[in-house]
């Protein structure tokens, strides 16, 4: 049995101070005496990505890193963006084709095999604008892996079967959609629907359309990778990999450059390249639908997008529009967790805390190479959905028209730069960070780069982009009961009238401003 602890061991550590000097440094102020200095050769290296270009055009990139894991993998520029002269759904069928079949591996099973002796995990899924053949794995497997890589990519089968099997799998994906929808993929493809007008570039579908499932064949697959798939609209990327040693493996796969849909179909028979610019218009889809009928934990609610016209990655607004996402923010309702998740973001803040009845508010920025769409998406009750999107378009032109305090755009700035160098320490993010800059525009820039860029945004950069945001056509989409639906005209209105300086309001009184 254990006794108290008498009351002269009890005084004696009250007199002892057992802590380190190192605990009682503030976290504001530097450990004395400790060297800051880690510009060593070895970080100096694994930081630096290496670009190479092979004789048939083929890009190779690579970035070293320390560990015994790695991911590598074919970015191709292809997707749904490129199917104006095919059937729209196409990309979604390669999507769910990829790594079966091959001339050396004769079914999916066999390369799972093969994959599972690797250690490794492979995946395809495509973009508007890319298509991606990826795989993780132990790097001492490099050879294989990118063997198999090359393999799914350039010699397919894609026999009728598999074909029967990916349009059973897109149909269940889309009944899947229909019966329990997640509502962002919905409001997304309804958005550069609207956008875009649904006819051109990023207008044309992400999911294939129903009425396209039982008309795609073997046929105009193999006709659009025997298009599309070409080494100098290709890259090929590794992380976690030495440069040289990829590279070796790369030619040895990748060259020549002998596909097998570029033996079947003919070059008069391939489709005539769509590289057009995107054409942005603005305009209003809705989806009148009862969403009461799906089991939820929670209310039917009636869904909504506000959607202006952005910029892409080469645009040299491209950060501003970044950091404008991270300064409105937003999420859900209830959210928990800790410090870091934006609740102290405007959409946070001046709606979802001022407005019961909002279930919930979230900026999105989808950004290409040469095009983007900034928007707003909301949810609340069918009853309040006019009021809804009023009070998002208020926002937005508040963010215009009031100054932006210096705390809160410091904020956005951390938020925006810890969440960008966070996710590059994963090998998945980081090998997608490569190929989308490297196929882009040719070359690669360091998080160095984008934290220095970040951190030269004024406020006066925040308004100066939504002011060009704001001479755009709007876009609206709405999705659910559209019972209490605004007219587009209105919503209109609110954006383009003139801006009107004010100052900081509080939210209590900004809401009847």
């Amino acid at each position: 049995m254990i006794g108290k602890p008498s009351l002269f061991m009890t005084n004696f550590l009250k007199m002892r101070n057992f802590s380190t000097y190192v605990s009682n440094v503030p976290l504001t102020q530097a450990i004395p005496g400790f060297n800051l200095n880690f510009n060593s050769s070895l970080l100096s290296s694994n930081s630096a990505a290496n670009i190479s270009k092979l004789s048939n055009g083929l890009t190779v990139a690579s970035q070293d890193k320390f560990g015994m894991h790695c991911t590598i993998g074919v970015m191709l520029k292809a997707g749904p963006r490129y199917e104006s002269g095919t059937i729209s759904g196409v990309s979604h069928f390669l999507e769910k084709l990829g790594f079966h079949s091959t001339d050396r591996f004769r079914d999916r099973d066999h390369i799972q095999s093969k994959m599972e002796s690797c250690n490794s995990i492979f995946d395809c899924q495509i973009s508007r604008d890319f298509i991606v053949y990826a795989i993780s794995g132990l790097n001492k497997h490099l050879s294989d892996l990118v063997h198999v890589l090359s393999e799914t990519v350039l010699r397919p089968k894609i026999t009728k079967d598999e074909v029967d099997m990916a349009a059973r799998a897109i149909g269940f994906e889309l009944a899947s959609l229909e019966m329990a929808p997640p509502t962002e993929p919905i409001l997304n493809d309804l958005l550069h629907s609207a956008a875009f007008h649904g006819c051109n570039t990023f207008g044309f579908p992400r999911y294939c359309p129903t009425e396209s499932i039982g008309i795609i064949s073997r046929r105009e697959l193999m006709q659009f990778m025997a298009s599309y798939y070409r080494p100098e609209r290709t890259v090929v990327v590794g992380v976690g990999v030495d440069h040289s040693e990829f590279t070796n493996s790369v030619e040895s796969s990748f060259m020549p450059w002998e596909t097998s849909y570029g033996v079947e179909v003919p070059e008069e028979d391939r489709l005539t390249l769509d590289d057009s610019l995107p054409v942005y218009s603005g305009g209003e889809i809705t989806v009148d639908r009862d969403l009461s009928q799906y089991h939820a934990p929670m209310p039917e609610f009636a869904h909504c997008v506000i959607g202006l016209e952005s910029c892409g990655s080469q645009d040299p607004q491209f950060v501003a529009s970044c950091l404008l996402n991270s300064l409105l923010g937003g999420g859900g309702s209830f959210s928990a967790g800790g410090p870091g998740k934006g609740m102290y973001s405007r959409l946070y803040t001046n709606v979802l805390n001022q407005y019961h009845w909002v279930n919930s508010a979230q900026a999105t920025n989808h950004a290409y190479a040469d095009a983007g769409v900034f928007g707003i998406a909301g949810s609340a009750e069918p009853a309040n959905l006019h009021r809804l999107v009023q009070v998002l378009a208020a926002e937005l032109r508040f963010t215009a028209e009031a100054p932006i305090p210096d705390e809160e755009l410091q904020r956005a700035k951390n938020q925006l730069e810890s969440m960008l160098l966070m996710n590059l320490e994963m090998n998945p993010v980081a090998f997608e960070d490569i190929a989308r800059q490297v196929l882009a525009s040719g070359e690669w820039k360091p998080p160095d780069f984008w934290v220095e860029k970040i951190n030269a945004v004024s406020a006066e950069d925040l308004h100066n982009l939504l002011i060009r945001m704001f001479k755009s056509p709007l876009t609206l989409v709405g999705f659910g009961r559209m019972s209490n639906w605004p007219e587009l005209h209105e919503i209109q209105e609110m954006i383009a009238a003139p801006l009107q300086t004010r100052g900081t309001l509080p939210s209590l009184f900004k809401r009847f401003v």
